[in-house]
């Protein structure tokens, strides 16, 4: 690819080359995991000296997000020396309109590469004229498209980065492009000196994550009612809050209401203070039909809580029986609650668990992602033919 330095550019000399200029592209910015992850590694690009741009295709409000979520993570984008665009698409992200509104930002902007983070933009960037390097990473172990769409995708794009070894070997059975495998980070905000000793009484359960189907909130629904029945004086019930947005918000509250459950389950809403909900807890819960490689997860480890977690796609291998957590069956809210009270009683084993999530975070930081992104980066705009890992 050749690069073509504005006017100004010509003037620097040799020992201050321009910095590499990214564009990631996003739905929406939000609290979701992957656009966390977008946004922290924008911030790590720019501690290196890259110049990255986080562009999203709809106003929060559009896709029913908090639009004070919104103005706080673009704020946190400008602080760490990025930028941040919205197109400004409805609802739909109907093609044309995207096309438009996606060639302007580019003329604009003049990225070097230009990495999707969600599938709809793929379409768009192959009709905006863009011709460098396309990066594509698609964010959970379980497809949203047919199989077969990827034949299309990698007419696109140059390159795929899996997040997990399950979207690896989704990536190996259905595209001939290469990828590399870069795993999900936390932030470096996210960090425990020491273990957590045990939990209190009640013990207070965290799950994060956006209102979704694939959330599986009505399982943790089931868990809290059988914790509460099972609860004795020595023992109350748990406490289980859920810090997500969403569509669905209002109906879960309703059938909390209606099972009973006031004040052992709590549905908060998108909230930006999830550090601050992560030190006052004591477990965190992920009740998924499946996942990518939860950043919550993540940053609930690097926080020493221990995880319980369903055995699915995408929580196997980061969540180690064992070592740092436990994983139940995704129908068994019975084994789930069991789960939930063991850690709760067995304060050796809480103990264990929570070093163990310690250890295992520290494998995973921000600002190595970063480095392997750019790296990769590097590696296309000089050579446009990679080899797969």
């Amino acid at each position: 690819m050749t690069a073509h330095a504005p006017a100004d550019d010509f003037a620097r000399t040799a020992e201050a080359p321009r910095p590499l200029r990214v564009s990631s592209i996003i739905t929406s910015l939000t609290s979701g995991g992957a656009e966390i992850l977008v946004t922290n590694l924008n911030a790590a690009f720019a501690a290196r000296g890259a110049a990255g741009t986080i562009v999203a295709f709809c106003d929060a409000p559009a896709l029913g997000n908090s639009p004070e979520m919104e103005a706080e993570l673009a704020a946190q984008i400008a602080e760490s020396g990025c930028r941040f665009e919205s197109l400004g698409l409805g609802r739909s992200r109907r093609l044309l309109p995207g096309v438009l509104a996606l060639r302007r930002h580019l003329a604009a902007a003049r990225p070097d590469v230009v990495h999707v983070h969600t599938v709809r933009a793929v379409a768009m960037l192959a009709l905006s004229g863009f011709s460098g390097p396309i990066v594509f990473t698609y964010h959970n172990s379980r497809l949203s498209f047919p199989p077969a769409l990827f034949a299309a995708i990698d007419r696109v794009v140059n390159h795929y980065v899996a997040i997990s070894n399950d979207t690896a070997g989704m990536y190996r059975r259905l595209s001939k492009r290469p990828f590399t495998l870069i795993q999900n980070a936390p932030s470096s905000r996210y960090k425990a000196g020491s273990p957590r000793v045990a939990a209190r009484r009640p013990c207070n359960v965290l799950s994060v994550g956006a209102i979704s189907d694939q959330k599986n909130y009505p399982l943790l629904i089931e868990t809290a009612r059988i914790l509460k029945d099972r609860a004795t004086p020595a023992f109350p019930p748990p406490v289980l809050r859920v810090a997500g947005g969403g569509e669905g918000l209002e109906g879960l509250r309703a059938e909390v209401r209606a099972q009973g459950l006031e004040g052992v389950v709590e549905f908060l809403g998108e909230r930006r203070d999830v550090p601050d909900l992560i030190t006052r807890s004591d477990l965190f819960l992920n009740t998924s039909h499946y996942e990518g490689f939860s950043v919550a997860i993540l940053e609930a480890m690097a926080m020493g809580l221990p995880v319980i977690a369903t055995d699915v796609a995408g929580n196997r291998g980061l969540v180690r029986p064992g070592q740092n957590g436990l994983l139940c069956p995704p129908d068994r809210p019975q084994t789930l609650a069991a789960a939930i009270l063991r850690l709760t009683q067995d304060n050796s084993l809480y103990r264990q668990f929570s070093a163990g999530a310690l250890v295992t975070s520290r494998e995973y930081t921000i600002e190595n992602a970063a480095a392997r992104h750019l790296e990769l980066y590097a590696s296309l705009l000089r050579r446009r033919v990679p080899q797969k890992d």
